[in-house]
C-alpha cells in the first residue's frame, strides 16, 4: 500500500532539561519482609529448607513435577530472605 503523502523521518531531538526542573524519577518503595531476631530467621530458614527440599524430592516423582517446581523456588525464596539479615 502507498501512501499519498511523503513522509520524512528524522531523529527527535531529546528534551533539554533545566537544572532548576530536574526529571523526577518516581521511585516507589518496595515491601520487603524482615525478620528482626536470630532465631525467627533460623526458623524461616529451617521451613524454606524443609520446603525446598520437599520441593526436589516430589521433582524427583516424575510425575509431579509441576508441583515440585513451585515448591522448590518457594522453599529458596523463603531462605533468601531468612538470611538477607545476615549478609
Amino acid at each position: 500500500m502507498q501512501t499519498e503523502e511523503r513522509v520524512i523521518t528524522r531523529p527527535i531531538p531529546a528534551p533539554v532539561l533545566d537544572e532548576r526542573h530536574p526529571a523526577a524519577v518516581r521511585q516507589e518503595p518496595r515491601l520487603e519482609m524482615e525478620i528482626p531476631d536470630l532465631l525467627g530467621r533460623v526458623i524461616f530458614v529451617g521451613l524454606g529448607f524443609g520446603i525446598a527440599l520437599t520441593g526436589f524430592m516430589v521433582i524427583l516423582s516424575i510425575l509431579l513435577v509441576f508441583i515440585g517446581l513451585p515448591l522448590f523456588f518457594f522453599g529458596l525464596a523463603m531462605m533468601e530472605v531468612g538470611l538477607k539479615g545476615w549478609r
